[in-house]
């Protein structure tokens, strides 16, 4: 064969075979929604109110932008972050220190630009229309998150945190909702106006390599090679997740792309699906040997990959044999050096309990995750939700979590916030798609519960919602509801009197857990009133690299005892409603409607808190600290705009304006500000004033005195950064956060403890008249809270003696409560005890320790106990009664 010829036949044969190769291309799209489930979606959308809203809200949102895009095509494709100037069209770029450090090489196209830092910064960019057009520097105009200062700064690009990547995701997630658009519409300007910025990013991707780090600060080289932390186009493979709407934007506007290929192609020889496919293989390949293997870095690199990997041609497309049924087993099957596929990330899952060992921030992210995956891989054929049943306990689990508004509790790395729904809207598809019926009611339980309580809007969806999300059909009334929780890995525990936001009662005591995004907070407590978090745990750090991110993740931040424990294992000495935690999460049973507590060691600190309801409308919290060390400051933080602190008398106690808090138990001491100081050893009275609701919203704190004892006030920082957990966003940044150092030195703690009651009540709706201690001991707290509804004796020991804090009073236990209303027997509680006693009235273990209750109720007495118990009332001698709960005694 002459060369000529040679030349012709080779050449003749590599046209036939990307010609064959393209035959194997499959249709699309397909990752979400087919051609022929149009029409059906076009229904839903004209018969479902929320998905008419839903859609009514996307073009309200893209219409502006698309229509603009008819005149003026320039406007969003110039606002991308990208490397325009010709000459610095990078396609190598160099990581030094975890930022961007330069860049070499220039494409023939503008390549897209990596961010300037993998840090965060406290800067958030300008509405888009006030963006630089082709932004040759990268230097960002920003306006600051914490300052009450609102004006545009200009942000070096090296200085400029994840301003790059949020500008470019804002600009590609219109994209996507356009391309959905065009999907439902078929109209073109829809796909014009998403095309010319897919072809930009993809083109601009395309000729960028995966950036080089040559001291490996990310703890790998970059490039292609495996090991480190760092994405194709992020400093964090969790970050890596622009390949998201792009991959989306691309499977809907697959045949449009072919026919109105972008003009570079031909140049490169190019079809849109080459191209793709490289982009889509780096993002994928890279994904899978970088970041690590466990927790929600494993997640979350599966998140951002699988569309990758499902808008894929399948393996006979390739050259290389990697396409569609290459990749998916590696998410769905296989595990490696640097990942875990879901096999075992479902035994990250704890099977008892459901819940995912990180703070339950990060915890209510990791489950949706698996759920949206898994519907996109039924849609391709792939069934991972059938074979997890683990996967709707852990869905379950995460309402554990939610306080009577239905916001996440605040402790370890988190923000707070509602609890994301898409978890159940997916088990809902899911289950209706299987023919679930019992699934489906549960899940559209949760759903409409959640509606009714203003905490999700269905109306509000994505366009992925319109497309999955499935009627509300035969669902019940009511939501699981336990009275404690209890999470031994999270060292933390829930009680709650009441469900709903009005009345309901809430408190929280955990201990500190280093890693796992949890926090070395201490052995620390939270309370609600009105459904808020009123004593919170702070979280108004804007990123781990803050300056104040060590006083909001630390010790600091928490409502703890200082110096000290800040984490470890914890000891629970008592609790009731107690869980039995080889079980499940929540009680099975509860003592006694009225009170609640639980009892908690962590080395030399010793915590009871108890939440004792006086009626349906009102109740208060009890907090007995112990620190068996001799110097120990108390801090308190407490929703408000003002404190103030009285003597027992109602008098104002006359605080001094100090430089600083002398002592400097933690190096974040720092942040506390104003700070102002009395010395007095009496009991005393402080109250948090919240102002910007109406009626306005009061904490009122008494503390029992003790010798050698300073107050101070002080400004710590805000307590969030979002506008929706506290009321009437008080103490959200930028405000401080009002808060209480009571300092005692000289004495020890444990002997002379920390002893409060709280009660939080809207103006004029205070309920407790009066406290008073009882008696004097080293050993036990003794207590008489007079309230407008009734009368309470508290009782807290810690040895196993019998005290006699009074005449009519007799215990021996962890915890007690004598209830009287209106000077007549209500209620005995006893909690892990041998004997309470007040009056004719005892409850007495008949072996080991019970908790036991007695009640008087429509003229009879009832009783429960965990174990066997002696019971004697005013009419009826002690008798022995059997373990049981609320029997009445006859």
């Amino acid at each position: 064969m002459s060369f000529k010829k040679h030349i012709i036949f080779t050449f003749t044969l590599l046209l036939a075979t990307q010609f064959l190769l393209a035959q194997n291309a499959e249709k699309h799209p397909r990752l979400y929604a087919e051609p022929i489930e149009r029409a059906q979606l076009v229904q839903k959308i004209k018969n479902e109110p929320w998905a008419k809203a839903s859609w009514e809200n996307l073009l309200g949102e893209i219409d502006v932008h698309v229509n603009r895009h008819v005149t003026n095509p320039e406007w969003m494709v110039s606002r991308l972050a990208m490397y325009w100037k010709d000459g610095e069209r990078y396609t190598q770029c160099y990581i030094k220190g975890q930022d961007w450090d330069y860049g070499e090489g220039n494409a023939p196209l503008p390549t897209v630009r990596l961010p300037g830092m993998r840090k965060w910064n406290d800067y958030v960019n300008v509405p888009l229309e006030d963006r630089m057009p082709y932004n040759a520097s990268g230097d960002m105009l920003g306006v600051s998150r914490s300052s009450g200062d609102k004006t545009p700064v200009l942000i070096p690009y090296k200085e400029s945190g994840h301003m790059i990547r949020q500008n470019n995701m804002e600009i590609l997630k219109l994209v996507e909702k356009s391309a959905f658009a065009y999907f439902i519409t078929q109209d073109e300007k829809y796909a014009k106006f998403s095309s010319d910025i897919l072809w930009t990013w993809l083109l601009g991707t395309y000729y960028m390599e995966p950036p080089l780090d040559p001291k490996k600060s990310t703890k790998g080289p970059g490039g292609y090679e495996p090991g480190g932390i760092m994405g194709y186009y992020d400093y964090e493979v969790i970050h890596d997740d622009r390949q998201m709407p792009m991959a989306i934007t691309y499977d809907f506007l697959y045949d449009y792309l072919n026919e109105h290929p972008h003009e570079h192609l031909k140049t490169i020889n190019k079809k849109p699906v080459d191209v793709a496919g490289t982009v889509f293989k780096r993002f994928i390949e890279i994904g899978l040997i970088r970041g690590g293997k466990k927790g929600n870095w494993n997640v979350n690199r599966y998140k951002n990959i699988l569309g990758s990997m499902l808008v894929l041609e399948p393996n006979s497309f390739y050259e290389d044999g990697k396409g569609r049924e290459y990749y998916i087993p590696f998410y769905t099957e296989k595990s490696g050096d640097h990942y875990a596929g879901l096999p075992e990330i479902m035994a990250n899952y704890n099977s008892t309990t459901g819940l995912w060992p990180e703070s339950p921030g990060y915890a209510s992210g990791m489950i949706p995750y698996v759920l949206d995956m898994g519907i996109k891989l039924y849609k391709a054929g792939v069934n991972t939700l059938g074979e997890n049943p683990i996967i709707s306990k852990a869905s379950l689990a995460n309402l554990g979590w939610l306080d009577a508004r239905g916001n996440l509790v605040v402790f370890g790395d988190m923000r707070g916030g509602p609890a994301n729904m898409s978890a159940f809207e997916s088990l809902l598809t899911y289950a209706t798609w299987e023919g679930d019926t019992e699934t489906a009611k549960e899940m559209a339980t949760v759903i409409r519960k959640n509606i009714a309580s203003g905490q999700y809007d269905r109306s509000a969806s994505s366009w992925k919602g319109i497309v999955f999300n499935q009627p509300l059909q035969g669902s019940g009334n009511e939501l699981p509801f336990h009275k404690a929780a209890y999470s031994p890995f999270h060292r933390h525990i829930i009680m709650r009197n009441g469900n709903d936001e009005n009345n309901g009662l809430m408190f929280t005591l955990y201990g500190g857990r280093y890693q796992s995004h949890l926090a070395k907070n201490g052995l620390a407590m939270q309370f609600y009133g009105k459904g808020w978090a009123l004593a919170p745990d702070a979280s108004a750090y804007e990123s781990y690299w803050s300056k104040d991110a060590g006083y909001h993740r630390g010790i600091t931040g928490s409502n703890t005892i200082v110096p000290g424990y800040n984490e470890g294992d914890i000891t629970i000495n008592a609790m009731d409603p107690s869980v039995d935690v080889t079980k499940g999460f929540y009680n099975t049973f509860e003592t006694s409607e009225h009170v609640s507590f639980a009892d908690v060691s962590a080395k030399e600190k010793r915590r009871l808190v108890a939440m004792i309801r006086t009626s349906e409308t009102s109740g208060y919290y009890v907090d007995v600290f112990r620190s068996d060390q001799k110097n120990n400051d108390y801090i308190h933080h407490n929703l408000g705009h003002s404190v103030s602190l009285k003597n027992a008398s109602n008098a104002p106690l006359q605080l001094e304006a100090v430089n600083d808090l002398g002592t400097k138990y933690d190096k974040n001491y720092s942040f506390f500000k104003n700070q102002k100081k009395v010395s007095f050893s009496e009991d005393f009275n402080a109250t948090w004033d919240i102002n910007s609701v109406s009626p306005a919203l009061h904490v009122n704190m008494w503390m029992m005195g003790q010798e050698n004892r300073a107050l101070y006030t002080v400004d710590a920082p805000p307590t969030t950064l979002r506008s929706d957990i506290t009321p009437g966003q008080v103490n959200k940044s930028p405000e401080t956060t009002p808060t209480l150092i009571v300092r005692q030195n000289g004495i020890n703690g444990k002997k002379y403890p920390f002893v409060s009651v709280f009660e939080s009540y809207e103006t004029g709706e205070k309920n407790i008249n009066s406290i008073s201690k009882i008696s004097q001991s080293t050993d036990l707290v003794s207590l008489k809270v007079d309230s407008k509804n009734s009368t309470q004796f508290i009782l807290s020991a810690t040895e196993n003696t019998v005290f006699k804090p009074s005449k009519a009073l007799k215990f021996q236990g962890t915890f007690g409560v004598a209830s009287e209303k209106n000077g007549r027997f209500e209620y005995l509680y006893l909690g892990k005890g041998n004997l309470i006693q007040n009056g004719n009235f005892i409850i007495e273990a008949v072996n080991e320790a019970v908790s036991a209750a007695l009640k008087f109720e429509n003229g009879s007495y009832f009783y429960s106990s965990d174990k066997p118990v002696f019971i004697q009332t005013d009419n009826m001698k002690k008798k022995q009664f059997p373990a049981g709960y609320y029997i009445e005694i006859k």
